[in-house]
């Protein structure tokens, strides 16, 4: 779908959770890519709800999720490279 719009550069825009092919399930709604590429601008469009949720997991799965949260701060350019 997103080849028939201009230049494959629609936002998508989404009630989440939404199915993502190979991240939740095999043939999903939208392609990772594409997800990834309006995450930010669906997270704003959901009221932050994603945040919010991805908060109470962390703290409520990790004992110190502030230690998670530095760890991935200071792996960031591993995995960006």
């Amino acid at each position: 779908m997103m080849q028939l719009t201009k230049e494959g550069e629609a936002l998508y825009m989404h009630c989440l959770p939404a199915d993502i092919t190979g991240v939740s399930c095999k043939e999903g709604e939208v392609t990772e890519g594409v997800f990834d590429k309006y995450r930010i601008a669906t997270y704003k469009e959901a009221s932050w709800k994603p945040y919010i949720i991805a908060s109470m997991i962390l703290n409520r799965k990790y004992q110190n999720p502030g230690l998670v949260l530095q760890q991935l701060l200071n792996d960031y350019d591993k995995r960006v490279k």
